[in-house]
């Protein structure tokens, strides 16, 4: 997403991307998350299908190309992974009410603190969800599940596969894929791939440069991580990474 002078506060957890900060403007793009878009004192002007809306807050589903100017206001934007039932549930919603206001049901919320603990940003975030109608995630994780998020953390060399996480727990492929899905929020192979971006994030403030972290979260060079993770965000992980800020309590859950 090509974007000017964005500064602020980026906080990652499995499945989501919260920004707070200084708005800006990002041109004509599109990324495999939904995404709510919300102001905090005035608009957001939103460029969706052709038509140029005026909104303090807005959903605005996955791929769907646009472009937005919040410029001169604190803005939020969260970034939900669109696959699994919770993202499932907001995309539907965002394609049912393209370029309508949402800030009614947000109000009562509140806009998130940009100096908000990681605690209270996490808990923010499972609020608008739960606002805009997403199932909550099931918790806490069943053995499956934690055996899973274990066996992705501990896989440092090559990609997790599905097929082996599953003859490991002793279980079919589909019934991890229905267990992991509905318990974690997001499907395995996706969960994979944020497990890797947190990866890099810690590989990168640890001191590796693009290409070292790249490597680290088993990307075959830093060209392929930048694509994949502007494909999913379209954010420049340059942007991102020296930020960002691991929320949540998915990631190496209690044995």
């Amino acid at each position: 997403m090509p974007q000017t002078h964005w500064t602020g506060r980026i906080l990652l957890s499995a499945g989501v991307i919260l920004y707070v900060g200084p708005g800006a403007s990002a041109d004509l793009h599109a990324h495999q998350a939904v995404q709510l878009a919300w102001a905090q004192r005035g608009e957001l002007r939103v460029t969706l299908r052709g038509r140029v809306l005026r909104r303090r807050a807005t959903l605005i589903p996955a791929n769907e190309p646009h472009a937005f100017d919040a410029s001169g206001d604190l803005l939020a934007l969260l970034l939900l992974e669109a696959h699994g039932a919770r993202g499932g549930a907001i995309d539907a919603q965002a394609r049912a009410s393209l370029g309508e206001e949402q800030h009614p049901v947000l109000a009562a919320l509140g806009f998130p603190a940009p100096d908000a603990t990681a605690a209270t940003a996490a808990a923010w975030c499972d609020g608008v969800l739960a606002a805009l109608g997403a199932t909550p995630r099931a918790s806490p994780l069943s053995s499956v599940s934690r055996r899973a998020v274990a066996m992705i953390e501990a896989t440092r060399e090559g990609v997790p596969r599905l097929q082996d996480a599953a003859s490991a727990i002793g279980i079919s492929s589909t019934r991890l894929t229905h267990v992991f899905t509905r318990e974690v929020g997001v499907p395995f192979r996706r969960f994979v791939l944020w497990t890797r971006i947190k990866r890099a994030v810690t590989a990168f403030q640890g001191g590796a440069d693009l290409t070292g972290a790249a490597v680290a979260a088993g990307f075959s060079d830093a060209a392929h991580f930048s694509r994949t993770f502007r494909a999913m965000f379209g954010l420049s992980p340059s942007l991102v990474l020296p930020v960002a800020e691991v929320i949540g309590d998915l990631w190496s859950p209690p044995r």
